[in-house]
C-alpha cells in the first residue's frame, strides 16, 4: 500500500456515550449476515453522511490507527466509502456523489453492528 494512502486521516463513525460525552467507540458493520464484521471509513466527511445520515458523528484516523483498534475486537478489515450503511437500500440514486477513489471498491449495503 503506498504511504500516502496509509497515512492518511480518514473520516470514521463512532458512537458516543452520551451528548458531548467523551467516550466514542468506532463503528462496525456486516457485509451481510452472519458474515465477519469489518471497519468503516470514508475519504470525506460528506461520503460518510451520504452512508450514515447527516447526524452521525465521527473522528479522523489513521487506517493503521483505526487497525490498532478493531484488532482486539478481532477485526483485520476495514471497508472504505460503503455507498450505504443500514437494514435497506435507500430510493435515492448513491451514485450521484461521483467516482469512487482510485483503486477503492464501494460497496452497496451494510448491516449496521450492534455489538461493540
Amino acid at each position: 500500500m503506498r504511504r500516502d494512502v496509509v497515512d492518511t486521516l480518514l473520516f470514521v463513525p463512532v458512537r458516543v456515550s452520551a451528548p458531548g460525552g467523551a467516550f466514542a467507540a468506532v463503528r462496525t458493520a456486516r457485509p451481510g449476515a452472519g458474515q465477519e464484521r469489518v471497519g468503516l471509513a470514508f475519504t470525506g466527511e460528506e461520503r460518510l453522511h451520504a452512508a450514515l445520515g447527516p447526524t452521525q458523528p465521527w473522528i479522523r484516523l489513521s487506517r493503521p490507527a483505526l487497525l490498532g483498534l478493531l484488532r482486539p475486537l478481532g477485526i483485520a478489515d476495514i471497508r472504505t466509502d460503503p455507498l450505504y450503511v443500514g437494514p435497506e437500500m435507500p430510493s435515492v440514486d448513491l451514485l450521484e456523489d461521483g467516482p469512487a477513489p482510485a483503486g477503492v471498491r464501494r460497496h452497496a449495503q451494510w448491516l449496521p453492528d450492534e455489538v461493540w
